[in-house]
């Protein structure tokens, strides 16, 4: 299961007994469905600096809570659904993530000129893959990244159809 955290904002014509019994038939979904509410915190009644469905003020409820994803798209479809529920948003929560230290990471050697598809830090490092594309007007290569950036050239589409 994963953390989820839910925000949704309620008519500002209901009473207290209105967003209990909201929040109460959002968790229900929630424990029906084999999830578990962590967390719940009533934001109260805020003033938006728009309007949604003519209304300028609502009830702003936080939900956490640990859940299969059965569990969270019946939750999006019942608040859909629901006629106090103006507007809601769903997120994965994460963990904070630390920091390892105050340096910075190693940087990478630039593809010298002469290597014609080997980068100069070698193909063995984890996390990189060699593509080589031999061209008309000779092999260039290029060199994936570990965040999934190309580095290298593009071939035209003559080069495509030799290839």
């Amino acid at each position: 299961m994963r953390s989820y955290e839910v925000i949704f904002i309620l008519d500002p014509a209901l009473g207290d007994d209105g967003v209990d019994t909201a929040i109460t038939a959002a968790s229900g979904v929630v424990t029906r469905e084999g999830g578990e509410v962590a967390e719940v915190q009533k934001w109260g009644k805020k003033r938006r600096a728009y309007e949604i469905k003519k209304r300028r003020e609502g009830h702003y409820v936080f939900l956490r809570l640990q859940a299969p994803v059965k569990a969270v798209s019946e939750l999006e479809r019942h608040l859909n659904i629901a006629e106090p529920v103006l507007k809601f948003l769903t997120v994965v929560a994460q963990a904070p993530q630390r920091k390892v230290g105050k340096g910075k990471m190693p940087a990478t050697a630039p593809q010298e000129a002469g290597t014609h598809g080997v980068a100069a830090h070698g193909a063995d490092a984890p996390g990189d893959v060699q593509d080589t594309h031999n061209t008309a007007a000779g092999t260039h290569g290029s060199s994936v990244g570990t965040h999934g950036s190309t580095v290298g050239t593009r071939q035209t589409g003559a080069e495509v159809q030799e290839a």
